[in-house]
């Protein structure tokens, strides 16, 4: 017997549930009540004959049956809606580009710089999730995703985007207490999980005894305020760092910006980099990249020294046109 195919709506219903952050939520984004919604994942769990959440004390959350349909349905959900889109010409949710990059990228460096999209692409709405790897791209939740270079980027269109380098920083306070005993064994180190050993690389790179860090974060902005609460010395790693930096919440301690391997890059599938809308925020993304300085520059010497930037511009274009892939 033939088996009937779930309402659509019900699929969408239960992807964005999946989404979170909680059932209200995905019933606003559908634009229906919350009634409404609790029947259409009822009725596609009826269907599916499956539990499709659970209860917890965080919450309710996907069951081990509930993530596989996510796994399954989401995809072929996403492409049913852009090739609809494509059919009849949608110009207008053309316009909407998903992108996926890290917590700390999007707060320190894309954030900063979204003014400047919307002065050059106004007909473009973006959107993001703080997303470290590549799934949400593969999945196709998003349509570009910056991800760190040790990603597996087989099968995706990609190229070098931003180079990272990394210093000791820390309050104020502290940094004047380091300039009077400047030992960094002497203060606790502050790092984030992932990457790990990222003190051991700073200090073989620098010639100093290997320091270990002693207390992680999960993000590197909770590193980062922890450090401007005076809680230790954390490595500054630009270009997420440079607004601690510009307000003065973090200061250097005087030690070598070192260049941290590997880069952030960015990708695209084949297809999604034919869109108009994708390729206009692929090369703006490009353009930011361009003008991101790798060695800390203060407001002060950045507006000095404009001249810089274009070279340095040249420079980084030729760079990652030469490690496209």
């Amino acid at each position: 017997m033939q088996r009937r195919l779930p309402p659509l709506e019900n699929i969408q219903a239960f992807i964005e549930a999946a989404r979170g952050p909680n059932f209200r939520a995905a019933a606003e984004r559908c634009a229906i009540s919350p009634a409404a919604f609790s029947r259409r994942l009822q009725a596609l769990a009826s269907q599916f004959d499956r539990v499709l959440f659970e209860r917890t004390p965080e919450g309710l959350r996907l069951t081990e049956a509930g993530a596989r349909c996510l796994r399954e349905l989401e995809p072929a959900y996403l492409e049913l809606r852009r090739a609809t889109r494509a059919a009849v010409g949608d110009d207008l949710e053309q316009s909407d580009v998903r992108l996926s990059l890290s917590h700390s990228l999007a707060v320190g460096w894309l954030i900063p710089r979204l003014g400047d999209l919307g002065n050059v692409a106004p007909d473009i709405r973006l959107s993001f999730d703080t997303i470290r790897d590549d799934s949400a791209l593969r999945r196709g939740a998003v349509d570009l995703a910056v991800c760190f270079s040790d990603t597996d980027f087989s099968g995706l269109s990609s190229r070098a985007l931003i180079t990272v380098s990394a210093t000791p920083v820390a309050s104020p306070e502290v940094a004047a207490r380091f300039q009077a005993n400047p030992d960094l064994s002497a203060f606790p180190r502050l790092a984030v999980s992932v990457p790990l050993n990222v003190w051991d690389w700073w200090t073989d790179q620098a010639g100093l005894t290997r320091l270990a860090a002693t207390t992680r974060f999960d993000v590197m902005q909770a590193a980062y305020e922890a450090a401007a609460q005076g809680m230790g010395v954390v490595l500054g790693a630009l270009p997420t760092v440079q607004p601690y930096l510009d307000d003065g919440r973090l200061v250097e301690l005087g030690l070598p910006w070192l260049k941290y391997p590997g880069e952030y890059r960015l990708a695209a599938t084949s297809a999604g980099r034919r869109r108009r809308s994708v390729a206009t925020v692929w090369s703006w993304l490009e353009r930011q990249a361009a003008s991101t300085p790798t060695v800390y520059l203060s407001k002060a010497s950045r507006s000095r020294s404009d001249s810089l930037y274009p070279a340095s511009a040249a420079r980084a274009s030729a760079t990652a046109a030469a490690s496209s892939a």
